[in-house]
Parts: C-alpha cells; sequence; structure tokens
C-alpha cells in the first residue's frame, strides 16, 4: 500500500513537471509568435506611412507643377497683349520718327 502510494506520488510529480515543461514550450512558441507579428506589424506600418509620404509628395508635385503652368501660361498671355500693344502703336511710332525727319 505505502509503494503503491510512493507509485503513484511519482507519477503524479512526473505528470505535473511535463505539464510544467509542455507550459513552458508553449509560453515560449507564444512570445515567439507575437514577436514575428510585432515585427511584420512594425515593418507593415513602415512601408504604409512611406507609400503615404510618397503618395503626398507626388501629389504635392504635380500641384506645383500646375501651379507653375499656370503661372507660366499668364505670362505667356501677358507677353502675348504686350506684343499686340506694341503693333498697334508700331504705325503711330513710325510716323512720327517719319514726320521729325522730314
Amino acid at each position: 500500500m505505502v509503494e503503491e502510494t510512493i507509485k503513484t506520488i511519482k507519477e503524479t510529480e512526473d505528470e505535473a513537471e511535463r505539464m510544467i515543461r509542455e507550459a513552458d514550450e508553449k509560453s515560449a512558441a507564444i512570445l515567439e509568435e507575437a514577436r514575428k507579428e510585432a515585427e511584420s506589424l512594425k515593418n507593415q506600418s513602415e512601408t504604409d506611412a512611406k507609400n503615404k509620404a510618397r503618395v503626398i509628395l507626388d501629389m504635392e508635385k504635380q500641384a506645383g507643377e500646375r501651379s507653375i503652368q499656370d503661372a507660366l501660361a499668364g505670362v505667356e498671355k501677358e507677353i502675348s497683349v504686350l506684343k499686340e500693344k506694341a503693333r498697334a502703336k508700331e504705325s503711330e511710332v513710325i510716323s512720327a520718327v517719319i514726320a521729325e525727319l522730314v
């Protein structure tokens, strides 16, 4: 009877040790998986942030290019108006110069 009790205690201790080892292994596996997932989320967040920054930069570049094009169009229009005014005054200037020469 004592031997059977000692045997039962020994089996219970062995089972408890096995359960502790399994729990340690599972705990380590869970921690490793959590570490990998955290690393993956961090990398994905960095990639997403870089992509968003790239999109914003491209949009700002396009807006800047449109502003430049608008400014150039305005300048070209002003040049055209000034040329037209100069052509309109050209005959007056020629007449005035001829009148001075005569």
